[in-house]
């Protein structure tokens, strides 16, 4: 009888230390991939469009603080700000892109404008 409680008591002390060692790995494709998109945001001009400089903000913000997360074990919880740091620089490099084609096709209408009253009928 004592022999099967020290061969049961073996599995369960693993058991033991395994669910109180860290419930998830270390994020870091996610913090990689928030990295990118944060540096994809600023390479397209968010810094110079108000609204899309407020998500870079945030998302390095997020990034930030995901990282303090990383360092206390907190994986999890760390791995959800740094989706929500990578959607937030992904919304700013939209935002980014869409403030551009704006501006292009204004200047491109008042070319159209420019050539049409330079053409004599």
């Amino acid at each position: 009888m004592a022999r099967i409680s020290k061969l049961c008591a073996a599995p369960i002390a693993a058991l033991f230390m395994f669910a109180c060692s860290s419930g998830s790995p270390k994020p870091i494709a996610q913090i990689a991939s928030s990295e990118g998109a944060i540096r994809g945001a600023n390479e397209a001009g968010a810094q110079s469009v108000p609204n899309a400089k407020l998500y870079v903000q945030m998302a390095q913000e997020n990034r930030e603080r995901a990282l303090v997360l990383v360092e206390k074990d907190k994986n999890k919880q760390a791995e959800g700000l740094l989706m929500r740091s990578e959607a937030d620089a992904e919304l700013a490099l939209a935002i980014a892109r869409a403030d551009r084609a704006a501006r292009d096709a204004g200047k491109a209408s008042e070319r159209v404008e420019e050539l049409k009253g330079s053409v004599t009928p």
